[in-house]
């Protein structure tokens, strides 16, 4: 057992005596005789598993000679270090205590001897012995009192080092911010003057007269003004990102508002057959809000309608008072329709900035066309401007099926002001 040792069956107990006497100290002549009998002579190599994770634990050890290290799964192929064990310490009492697998896996990490002590002998002397079991209970606290230290540790490196890259993500986003927003006031301004010259063009004698040309001229605008439309969708999210939004609050008639909206996209509701009523409205106090603002909430909401409604479906606009229980009183306006619906997995995705759901390259490309397209950013525009009133605004639907056609809601509630 030891390097020397007689190798005859009672020298082999009697130096296994000795050995475990100052580890199991004040423990009776008798019961280190009863350890020693049972005590078996183990030798591994570097690297050789000893016990593992998950097994049954019916074997304490107790080191002669070498070092192990001792570690715990945390995931598929990754490991966390728990500490090492040397000469004169022991291990696996727990798993006996408890009857129960072994909580750890050890490994041998040099040439390493142990004794090794069934659980019946050991727990028959462990009965007799309550400073032994006292001992032990020590021992046990200790090491979950480093296993909670070296846990905190690690969970302040870990802390410190998410920190570091979530500066860097951050220094990385408004990067990104400010190219987005800068590349889109670069942009805006030649598309505006391409807007401006074409108007000019379709004001034309000559291409007023010329079919072929007016359809060219009124391409060459629809595009431009698409691209007008992406450019200063790009440039409100960008100030709700970065520069925060300044409400210019004034009384807003919000009939007045879904009206307008609807009269922008009658054009396209007509040409897909969309139905869209309006109820309940009129009777909407005056709201204390930006109208521009509110304009482009309920412009964003009906367009997404309108993207995800097939052809000769319905949209519902629908607005009362109520009382909310975090709002008080307020203006709650829906916006209902019979479109494909939206996924469970992509109702808290929907409002984030450039999200779209499904494969994008499988959209249309027309902004009111069936599954539009566009850069993603109109759920994201409107949830800012909501909650820059004080508001709040999230989407229902029952799932997304193109077959069934579920439906989706949009609530958008507005606390009231005194005039």
């Amino acid at each position: 057992m030891v390097d020397g040792m007689d190798n005859s069956p009672a020298s082999s107990q009697l130096e296994a005596k000795e050995f475990l006497r100052p580890i199991l100290f004040g423990l009776a002549e008798e019961d280190l005789d009863v350890l020693a009998r049972a005590a078996v002579v183990r030798v591994f190599a570097p690297g050789d598993v000893i016990c593992r994770e998950g097994e049954l634990g019916d074997v304490i050890y107790f080191i002669v000679g070498g070092r192990v290290e001792i570690v715990k799964q945390v995931d598929e192929g990754i490991e966390r270090h728990l500490h090492y064990v040397g000469p004169g310490e022991y291990f696996g009492e727990i798993a006996i205590l408890q009857e129960g697998p072994r909580v750890a896996t050890v490994r041998a990490v040099e040439p390493t001897t142990t004794l090794e002590v069934g659980q019946k002998p050991f727990l028959t002397v462990l009965g007799r012995s309550p400073s032994l079991g006292i001992r032990i209970l020590v021992r046990m606290t200790d090491r979950l009192r480093d296993a909670d230290q070296q846990a905190i540790d690690e969970l302040r490196r870990a802390n410190v080092e998410l920190t570091r890259m979530l500066h860097q993500l951050e220094r990385l986003d408004r990067t990104k911010s400010d190219f987005i927003r800068v590349s889109a006031h670069e942009l805006r301004t030649p598309v505006a003057s391409l807007m401006g010259y074409t108007q000019m063009i379709q004001d034309n004698p000559i291409v007023t007269e010329h079919a072929d040309l007016r359809t060219l001229v009124q391409g060459v605008r629809a595009g431009a003004e698409r691209l007008h439309r992406v450019f200063n969708s790009i440039l409100d999210l960008s100030r709700l990102m970065t520069e925060g939004v300044e409400v210019r609050r004034s009384p807003v008639s919000l009939p007045v508002i879904l009206r307008g909206v609807h009269t922008e996209f009658k054009q396209a509701l007509e040409e897909r057959s969309l139905d869209i009523k309006i109820v309940g409205v009129d009777e909407l106090p005056f709201y204390i809000g930006d109208p521009d603002m509110l304009y482009k909430v309920f412009y964003h909401l009906i367009n997404n309608a309108i993207k995800y409604t097939p052809d000769g479906g319905r949209i519902t606009v629908t607005g009362k008072v109520v009382e909310a229980s975090d709002l008080g009183q307020c203006v709650e306006v829906v916006v209902e329709d019979t479109g494909i619906g939206i996924a469970p997995g992509d109702i808290g995705l929907i409002f984030e900035k450039f999200y779209r759901t499904g494969e994008v390259e499988l959209h249309s490309s027309g902004t009111t066309t069936f599954k539009g397209g566009g850069p993603g950013l109109g759920l994201a525009i409107a949830k800012g401007i909501v909650q820059a009133h004080g508001g709040l605004i999230w989407a229902e639907s029952s799932g997304c099926d193109e077959e069934a056609c579920p439906g989706s809601k949009f609530v958008v509630q507005l606390p009231l002001e005194t005039l």
